[in-house]
């Protein structure tokens, strides 16, 4: 497990990373037993996996801050992940760059190939119907939260997602793209930071 945290997380967290195996340990144990184990022992699991999910989130936090201390330049759409954390994570709108931008909207489309075909969904949503208007403004080296990300539901889908931003008196949409699981199925590399690209200047919210 320590192989999947940033250096700096696997020093500073080796207590939990063990806790964390030797949680994933007795999981796996219980799980096996699946189907023929006895009723009284659910709570058993469920306590320990939930104590696991509350170890992942940590790490997964914890990474996404290392990671975000690395990345370049660039405003991103930032999203925690470890093995087994909470479904629901937040999506974060990160400013790496040297002034300060202003949270306006963001939209999304999200689709997936399916034996018939093409499942597919739209959200929408903007600072003020989120209430997050009064914190709108990320300074540089900051960030704020959007949105949330189910990495059961949202996670088996490609995620196309705009943002309208303020920066520099100029308002623009802004672009990326998601794969599946929040990017660490098939982009792990990208540690959760999805780099934004602004695609249109002068746009209406």
């Amino acid at each position: 497990m320590a192989n999947a945290c940033h250096p700096v997380v696997a020093e500073q967290h080796s207590n939990e990373l063990a806790r964390y195996a030797r949680l994933s340990a007795a999981c796996d144990a219980l799980e096996s037993f699946m189907g023929c184990r006895p009723s009284a022992d659910e709570d058993v699991f469920s306590s320990l996996a939930q104590r696991r999910s509350k170890i992942a989130d940590l790490l997964a936090r914890a990474n996404l801050e290392e990671f975000e201390k690395e990345a370049a330049p660039g405003i991103y759409l930032a999203i925690p992940y470890f093995n087994r954390c909470s479904d629901k994570q937040p999506v974060f709108l990160l400013n790496r760059t040297s002034q300060p931008i202003t949270y306006l909207s963001r939209s999304l489309y999200a689709y997936a190939s399916t034996d018939d075909g093409v499942d597919e969904y739209r959200t929408i949503g903007n600072a003020f119907s989120d209430g997050i208007a009064m914190d709108a403004v990320i300074e540089p080296g900051e960030k704020l939260r959007i949105d949330e990300y189910s990495m059961s539901f949202d996670g088996d889908f490609v995620s196309n997602r705009r943002i309208v931003l303020l920066v520099d008196g100029q308002r623009g949409e802004w672009f990326t793209s998601i794969s599946k699981l929040a990017g660490f199925l098939w982009d792990e590399n990208l540690h959760g930071l999805h780099l934004l690209k602004i695609v249109n200047s002068n746009v209406q919210t």
